[in-house]
């Protein structure tokens, strides 16, 4: 035996070798096809050695041989008709064989599927379910982030209200003092048109008055346009809540199909499982069938016998009849 015949088959028992190269053969033998070493080798890529499958050939060889002989000698059949009576049984019990071990791997194969897709639809129900929390978490966090805008923004407007209502009322106390000092310029231009310096002082004031007053329209102006950037701002982060409130909705749909979907595997697995029972007691059942079968062909071997050895003593009991006719004689 090689060495690499000697790691290959480490995985394999004696007996369980025996068993394969039994099963190959019997299988062969049951077609009436050709049994040899080199064809049991080439089925079996697992042990490359000649040596090794030879021995556990001629061990079923030998059974084989023993079998029809013992079968031979006891029912007194032909040989070659104890060989295809041999060969029927054999390809029965290797067919039965077969179909129970496909029906297994069958019911296996389905078992399988159900739960790898019971599986899967547990891994996106999880994804799913984490990114439901994710996304609401999302919505908690920028809800949390407007009501802190929404309050600062309320705070920034009412304070920009009332700087613009202290400006209106400055403009208009302006406007005012602006009134009457026109109206105190034009008296006083009246009443002293010699005295110029009291004039230019009166224009110098009130080009002052006018100057505060074009600042305080332009104060007036950015204050507004702060207003309406504030609201704008506001009105994009209420859209942005909104969609995310949308997104959670379409992902508790998901969330609820995906339910659905491992309801239904779940039900298929059910019923896989009571099919692979069923099997499973079909092949006790069938097995206790062959099993009374085989007690059933070993009663009949038990009658043959019988009746063999009762031929046996009217053959003994004729020839001493004979012997005895022979002697008068």
């Amino acid at each position: 035996m090689t060495q690499m015949d000697i790691i290959m088959t480490t995985a394999l028992t004696s007996n369980q070798l025996q068993d394969k190269v039994t099963e190959i053969c019997n299988e062969l033998y049951s077609k009436g096809q050709k049994t040899s070493v080199r064809i049991v080798l080439s089925m079996l890529p697992e042990v490359n050695s000649t040596s090794t499958i030879h021995k556990y050939y001629k061990t079923w060889k030998d059974e084989l041989e023993a079998n029809q002989k013992s079968l031979l000698e006891k029912m007194g059949f032909s040989e070659e008709f104890t060989r295809v009576f041999m060969s029927e049984i054999t390809r029965h019990a290797t067919e039965a064989e077969r179909r129970y071990r496909d029906i297994a791997e069958d019911a296996k194969d389905q078992s399988m599927r159900a739960i790898e897709d019971l599986e899967r639809a547990e891994e996106r129900l999880h994804k799913q379910t984490a990114l439901l929390e994710q996304r609401e978490l999302q919505i908690k966090t920028l809800q949390a982030e407007n009501s802190q805008n929404n309050k600062a923004q309320e705070a920034v407007v009412q304070e920009l209200r009332q700087q613009i209502e202290l400006s209106n009322q400055e403009v208009s106390d302006l406007s005012d003092s602006n009134e009457r000092l026109r109206t105190d310029l034009a008296k006083n231009e009246l009443l002293l048109d010699g005295n110029k310096d009291l004039v230019a002082t009166t224009k110098a004031h009130n080009d002052q008055l006018a100057e505060e007053l074009k600042q305080l329209n332009i104060e007036l102006v950015s204050n507004a346009k702060e207003i309406t950037k504030l609201e704008s701002k506001q009105e994009i982060q209420e859209a942005l809540i909104i969609e995310l409130k949308e997104t959670k909705s379409s992902l508790s749909d998901q969330n609820k199909v995906l339910d659905s979907d491992l309801r239904s595997v779940n039900q298929d697995r059910h019923g896989l499982q009571v099919s692979l029972s069923s099997l499973q007691n079909i092949e006790q059942k069938l097995s206790g069938e062959l099993t009374s079968k085989s007690d059933e062909l070993s009663q009949c071997k038990a009658t043959i016998v019988q009746q063999n050895e009762t031929i046996k003593r009217h053959e003994r009991s004729l020839l001493e009849k004979d012997e005895q006719l022979a002697q008068h004689k």
